[in-house]
């Protein structure tokens, strides 16, 4: 009976307190879900930020600036007429994927993030043949609320 009652408490115990009741669980469970955000939203705004297409640039540039913050949205939308104009002069398109994501450092509200991303990118120069580009980022980005967001960009070799 008494094995029966501390099988019913400890049941109860870790419905209502989940990972928080088992020691040394939740720290990690804490980083390892920090970690995930921030590389999910690394991945989520250099894909946007390296997406063109000349007869969308409105909505891009929209979506770059929703994954931004700080200098580097200050940056963007001082030359988002510019980029706009430029894509649809040269009709450019560019669709691309993140290869890789790794982070040099973090802490609870800013993270260095490295990004390696491919592209294909084509324009009235390429004749609308897509050429391959590769890209190395450096993130440096920052927690706004529950959202991580790219507060600088910069191109690395």
């Amino acid at each position: 009976m008494l094995v029966a009652l501390v099988l019913v408490v400890a049941t109860i115990v870790l419905f209502k307190n989940g990972a928080s009741a088992t020691p040394g669980d939740s720290r990690a469970e804490a980083l390892s879900s920090q970690y995930g955000a921030v590389t999910k939203a690394a991945r989520t705004e250099t894909e946007a930020f390296i997406e063109v297409d000349y007869k969308f640039m409105d909505e891009l540039i929209a979506k770059v600036l929703a994954g931004a913050t700080g200098t580097f949205k200050e940056e963007y939308s001082r030359v988002k007429a510019t980029l706009k104009a430029t894509a649809q002069q040269g009709q450019s398109i560019s669709t691309g994927t993140v290869r890789e994501v790794g982070i040099g450092d973090i802490d609870d509200d800013n993270a260095v993030v490295f990004v390696a991303a491919d592209a294909k990118v084509s324009n009235k120069s390429t004749k609308g043949v897509a050429q391959p580009r590769s890209y190395r980022l450096k993130l440096n980005m920052t927690r706004t609320g529950d959202k991580w967001l790219i507060s600088n960009l910069q191109f690395v070799r």
